[in-house]
């Protein structure tokens, strides 16, 4: 289960996720962040509390389309445990390299 909160400002898209990243709920977040118009999204992780390979390769996804369009992606706050995976498959190392994963907690 996973719940999602947008708020949108001007230029800006924040995203509040809730509950687990995988391959049953990946699907509703790209589509959620697959609207335009906004130039910066903002995926705040802190409520995510379990991600698995199909989530990982969801947010590369999302990061590899919001760049295309000319925008930027910014992952916010993730869980140590989700920080832990992305670290393990080095996720967080290309993310950090392309601006996008700030704000880890610890």
């Amino acid at each position: 289960m996973l719940k999602i909160e947008v708020d949108v400002d001007p230029g800006v898209r924040r995203v509040v996720l809730n509950g687990e990243l995988d391959m049953e709920t990946i699907a509703l977040l790209q589509e959620v962040v697959g609207k335009e118009g906004e130039h910066t999204l903002e995926l705040d992780l802190s409520g995510v509390s379990f991600v698995d390979s199909t989530g990982l390769k969801g947010l590369l996804d999302i990061n590899n389309n919001w760049q295309q369009k000319g925008g930027q992606l910014l992952i916010l706050h993730p869980q140590p445990d989700v920080a832990e995976v992305m670290q393990l498959v080095g996720l967080d190392k290309l993310l950090t390299q392309n601006g996008a994963l700030t704000g880890k907690k610890r």
